[in-house]
């Protein structure tokens, strides 16, 4: 069972009210209050957070296994989404009195705080290695000839990396590839063989593994995909998005 998503429930209340206002404007009498209508819309903060709540829990399937996984950074943001609308619509129907001011001094040095500790865990790789920086730009790594695969940063800050990792030639062991795109984009192409470790974390953007989404406020997922026991070659991904996305797809 599977929620209507955040978008489509914002478009459909802003769709409403746009009803309501055009009906109103063409002088079509209504017995609703154009005002008293607005007043309610943290109901949908309060919709969009009890579906993320619900879809922070789930199973995935691989390898005929099913698999039960917890994403935390959703279950967060469902907590923090919630917590708005229940504070703002009480609020509006006069319940309690709040300081809505406390919520944005709190939250937003606390978005802060959640993007210093993601850059920290970011990995350096000092000596030989492989990496690239766009900044404003664009840059391909890869492609269909054979490529040694190293160790390596990839940082886009409002720019784009694009990965291709179909005809990388891996080494004896792990390689790690630690991805950051802030206000940018990076998109991995991966074999659909390749055995994946991937660690994804994103504050105020979105990163996707296959068809595993995390984003929002705040969001993050490990999934280990096509890891066997006494695996020779594995690809560990570590990728963090911070007003921007990070997707990493089988070619």
């Amino acid at each position: 069972m599977r929620f209507l998503s955040g978008r489509v429930l914002f478009g459909l209340a802003v769709m409403v009210i746009g009803v309501i206002l055009l009906l109103s404007n063409l002088g079509v009498d209504i017995d609703i209050e154009v005002r008293q209508i607005l007043r309610l819309w943290p109901v949908i903060p309060l919709v969009i957070g009890l579906n993320w709540l619900y879809l922070s829990f789930g199973s995935t399937s691989a390898g005929g296994e099913s698999k039960v996984y917890f994403s935390w950074g959703q279950f967060i943001t469902a907590l923090i989404v919630l917590a708005i609308g229940v504070i703002f619509l009480g609020r509006n129907l006069g319940l309690f009195e709040v300081d809505t001011s406390l919520i944005f001094n709190i939250i937003w040095p606390a978005i802060l705080i959640m993007v210093g500790i993601s850059l920290i865990r970011g990995r350096a790789f000092s000596g030989r290695g492989g990496g690239r920086f766009a900044f404003m730009g664009g840059a391909n790594v890869g492609g269909a000839e054979p490529w040694s695969l190293e160790n390596g940063s990839y940082f886009a800050f409002m720019g784009g990396i694009e990965i291709d990792l179909t005809a990388a030639e891996l080494k004896q062991g792990e390689t790690v590839l630690d991805l950051t795109a802030i206000m940018g984009g990076i998109e991995v192409k991966i074999p659909k063989d390749l055995p994946v470790v991937y660690e994804g974390s994103a504050v105020l953007g979105g990163v996707t593994f296959n068809n595993h989404e995390d984003g929002g406020i705040v969001g993050g997922r490990k999934i280990e995909h096509n890891i066997s026991e006494g695996a020779e070659k594995v690809v560990r991904i570590q990728a963090r998005a911070i007003m921007g996305g990070v997707e990493i797809k089988e070619a």
